[in-house]
């Protein structure tokens, strides 16, 4: 009986950090691939679990079992795509030679996604985590956190979620506040309310845009249009009236709520009026990019499917705005009305929207 050890790394640490492609087959290339990775960085665990896999192929080995061992790989975006390309890889490895079973080496974290993908394919034999066991001297509180602020895999399961309270919280905090304000006339602020209600403003933003990575998503779009302006691209022009007509929009929506008096009102006006400056600079933006594709690219890709659900987002978004204006008695009933219709018309257009584009997706697919 034939086993094959797999070990699998799902967010390809070693292709992002040492430069390893997958699927890594044998004994002598795993072991050179986990090498590479822990003298990149010592302290990822996907290394130490390639260590393990090797580990438990020497054991085998000595009990004369037959046994041959892989690394698979995934890519950073975790998920479909991911998942994808470890069932491709897994694939090439089951192709290339005859397998009875397979023994899966993991730390026990993504066993409920990899699992499932090769049991699809062959029979598991057993599965065996590799627990990797830390220094004492190191594991403080700081360390961890630190930890969990760089590392990828832990800032998008936890940074996020973690970010999200707090930042909820601030900004629920935010808005008792200047509610506070109009209703009672109290200009009177608590200070340690006030600098909670910052810290964890400060706190959420901040660990969203870690988890995010707001920071260098805008080095990529600032890189981009740099890239497109270079050459003199359509898609460049028409972005760069989306971001006038976003700026317009701005200060078009701040003129606009000079003549309201509470601040709870001008906020709502303020946002009433920008999700429509916004859309316009979504639906030009999408029509550079239409106009580019044909004539550039000699691509036909529609872009009416994002347009129609910008759009339903945008009543919908207009329509509860006005909603909360009138329960806070700032509109009338009438246009309360009108608000709730267009929170309707939104949600059946984004439902629709949604439906078609999964229809012709699907017969490209096929097709």
């Amino acid at each position: 009986m034939r086993s094959l050890i797999i070990n699998i790394d799902r967010d390809n640490d070693f292709g992002m950090k040492a430069g390893v492609e997958g699927p890594v087959i044998g004994y002598a290339d795993c072991y050179n691939a986990a090498l590479r990775l822990i003298s990149t960085d010592p302290e990822d665990s996907d290394g130490n679990g390639l260590f393990g896999a090797l580990k438990h192929y020497e054991d085998l080995k000595r009990r004369g079992e037959d046994v041959e061992i892989a690394l698979i790989t995934g890519d950073d975006d975790v998920g479909e795509k991911s998942d994808e390309i470890i069932a491709a890889q897994i694939d090439d490895v089951l192709s290339n030679d005859r397998f009875d079973d397979v023994i899966l080496v993991s730390d026990g974290a993504e066993d409920d996604y990899i699992i499932p993908i090769i049991a699809s394919r062959i029979k598991i034999r057993y599965v065996k985590h590799i627990i990797v066991r830390h220094n004492q001297n190191i594991e403080s509180m700081y360390y961890y956190i630190v930890r969990a602020v760089k590392d990828k895999k832990i800032a998008r399961k936890f940074t996020i979620p973690v970010g999200l309270v707090f930042l909820t919280y601030g900004i629920s905090a935010l808005i008792f506040t200047l509610y506070t304000i109009y209703a009672f006339h109290s200009y009177y602020i608590d200070p340690s309310a006030a600098a909670i209600m910052l810290v964890t403003i400060v706190l959420g933003s901040y660990f969203i845009e870690r988890g995010l990575e707001i920071r260098s998503s805008i080095r990529n779009i600032l890189s981009r249009m740099i890239t497109n302006a270079r050459e003199t691209k359509i898609s460049f022009l028409f972005s760069v009236i989306s971001i006038l007509i976003v700026l317009s929009g701005i200060v078009y929506s701040y003129t606009a709520t000079i003549k309201y008096g509470p601040v709870i009102d001008k906020i709502f006006v303020f946002i009433a009026y920008f999700v429509w400056w916004a859309f316009a600079a979504f639906l030009i933006r999408e029509i550079g990019i239409y106009i580019e594709n044909i004539i550039v690219n000699n691509e036909n890709i529609k872009p009416w499917f994002g347009i129609l659900f910008m759009l339903s987002l945008t009543f919908i978004i207009y329509g509860m705005i006005n909603y909360m204006m009138y329960a806070m008695s700032f509109i009338s009933f009438s246009s309360a009305v009108i608000s709730i219709s267009l929170i309707i018309i939104g949600i059946v257009v984004a439902v629709t929207s949604s439906f078609i584009h999964r229809y012709y997706r699907s017969d490209a697919d096929e097709a």
